[in-house]
């Protein structure tokens, strides 16, 4: 476990490192323009996350094509570790919680990533959002969404909420959707890679390496959805990502009681949803 996490810790900063010394130049050049600079952090962003997945042991099967380039895409949300396994198949601006950029190092590596931060509770930083959703698109940017605004065990997927694609809507932008389930072979995969239960995140991380390996779906739907209200388009997006979702398999006795021992918190029974407000939430 140390050994995996020391690689995967030394994969990131090494690459991190990577990213800055390249990136750097590009940005401040004046001859470059923001889709050049869009492109130069996609392949940044693919090559950690595919490095980082190997260093873990985490293996994705891909079913479908990824989406092109400016488009906005919805997931179903089980953790931090959907943020590289996306960013390994289809390089993406993610939309995080706003509490995010504060955290340490995962903070200024979202940032450096492209990361889109909202607080949710503000209807003018949702706005601001929006706006920013837009002028990513225009780079030729995937944007992807988590809409259920939390993540989840994987036992079902649960409703969206629907704020941030009102200009899809309103503007008949086609929205792409994906599903992600995980399994760990003879663990129970909804306690110990999903992060929907009260574990803290040390602790959760901890468990997640010491699986000796990690298999991850990632499904994109065939066509794109279109609908004038947002709700609509919300309501058919969930719709047709549970004709394609596969829960993620719970084991019981298979989990460890993940009590977290700085609050005392305990996991919730298995098979029960639970929900926790990730930071890419």
């Amino acid at each position: 476990m140390a050994a995996r996490a020391g690689a995967g810790l030394a994969w990131t900063t090494a690459v991190a490192a990577l990213l800055v010394a390249s990136w750097t130049p590009t940005v401040l050049s004046r001859r470059s323009g923001a889709t050049k600079r869009a492109g130069a952090r996609r392949l940044a962003k693919r090559i950690w996350a595919r490095g980082l997945l190997l260093a873990v042991g985490v293996r994705v099967r891909v079913e479908g094509r990824p989406p092109p380039s400016g488009t906005i895409v919805v997931s179903n949300h089980l953790g931090y570790i959907d943020i590289p396994v996306v960013d390994s198949v289809a390089p993406t601006v993610f939309v995080a919680r706003a509490d995010l950029r504060r955290w340490p190092f995962l903070g200024p590596l979202a940032s450096l990533g492209g990361t889109i931060f909202v607080d949710r509770a503000t209807k003018s930083d949702v706005l601001a959002v929006r706006r920013r959703m837009l002028e990513a698109l225009a780079r030729r940017e995937r944007v992807l969404v988590f809409p259920e605004a939390t993540s989840t065990s994987g036992a079902t997927i649960l409703p969206f909420k629907s704020a941030l694609l009102a200009d899809a809507a309103a503007r008949g932008l086609p929205v792409y959707w994906v599903t992600l389930t995980y399994r760990a072979p003879g663990a129970s995969a909804g306690d110990r890679v999903c992060w929907g239960s009260d574990v803290g995140f040390v602790a959760h991380l901890a468990g997640l390496l010491a699986l000796p390996r990690v298999e991850c779906t990632v499904r994109f739907g065939r066509r794109p959805v279109l609908a004038g209200d947002r709700k609509e388009l919300a309501s058919e997006l969930r719709r047709r990502m549970m004709g394609a979702f596969e829960p993620v398999e719970v084991l019981p006795n298979r989990y460890p009681p993940q009590g977290d021992a700085r609050t005392g918190s305990r996991s919730a029974p298995p098979g029960r949803p639970r929900r926790r407000s990730t930071p890419h939430s």
